[in-house]
């Protein structure tokens, strides 16, 4: 009888033997890790993008709005879109109201475009 109650220990040992558990886990662990990153990757390019059209929209309307005072030699729509150009941008619109400069700029993110506006000008000067 030994040799049977041998094998059935073996047999019962054999199932409980956990070597390489360790590796499953970590893998199933890398592999959530990854795909999170895969999925949170694309919303943050877009969050920055959107942050940056913003930064080049207030720069734009700066600039507008110092060129409509006079602080800056030039046409300030033309200075707008220089400045939003060297943020990245590209200026759609840009309207003045006195020393008030008004701007909208599109910045290419994940083959679509992120927009911002921003309005500039001295303050308390056309607003209510």
């Amino acid at each position: 009888m030994r040799p049977a109650s041998r094998r059935r220990s073996r047999a019962v040992h054999a199932l409980r033997d956990e070597r390489g558990a360790g590796s499953a886990l970590g893998l199933g662990v890398v592999a959530v890790t990854v795909a999170l990153l895969l999925l949170l990757l694309p919303l943050a390019v877009a969050l920055q993008g959107r942050q940056l059209a913003a930064n080049a929209a207030d720069a734009a309307a700066l600039a507008a709005a110092d060129t409509a005072m006079g602080a800056v030699p030039g046409e300030p729509c033309g200075n707008a879109g220089r400045v939003a150009a060297a943020g990245g941008a590209e200026l759609l619109d840009c309207r003045l109201e006195g020393a008030v400069a008004t701007v909208l700029v599109a910045r290419a993110v994940l083959g679509g475009a992120a927009r911002a506006a921003a309005t500039a000008g001295p303050e308390g000067a056309g607003r209510g």
